[in-house]
């Protein structure tokens, strides 16, 4: 799968920490086994779509809080950990999944544009 290249070179710099790869209905499809979680909530895919589409200021993911600082809806959504904790980027793909980037660095939206390149060779 082409993207693989992509997402495996993000990693490599270290850019990505880790992955999350949802269906169009927000189950896990695959995932880098490595994702931020706080007091083992799980992440919870069909909520983190439901409330993008609703704009939310802030919503909680795996237990973690993040604050949404660009939402593009319906093709990406950039949020960042109010203490510094990380950032997050959720990007579709041509045939509705979902790719859910943790990012260690708080530059989600310059990060979003590699995504969305890596989105485009999914499926």
């Amino acid at each position: 799968m082409p993207y693989r290249k992509i997402l495996q070179e993000l990693m490599d710099k270290y850019i990505i920490s880790g992955c999350v790869i949802l269906d169009p209905y927000g189950n896990i499809w695959w995932h880098t086994g490595a994702f931020p979680q706080a007091n083992g909530a799980l992440l919870d895919g069909y909520y983190l779509i439901y409330e993008w589409v609703t704009y939310p200021p802030s919503i909680q993911v795996a237990g973690v809080e993040y604050n949404s600082i660009l939402n593009g809806y319906p093709d990406y959504w950039c949020l960042t950990n109010p203490e510094g904790h990380g950032s997050l980027v959720l990007q579709v793909t041509k045939n509705k999944y979902f790719i859910l980037c943790y990012l260690k660095d708080d530059e989600p939206i310059e990060i979003q544009k590699e995504i969305a390149k890596m989105a485009a060779l999914f499926g």
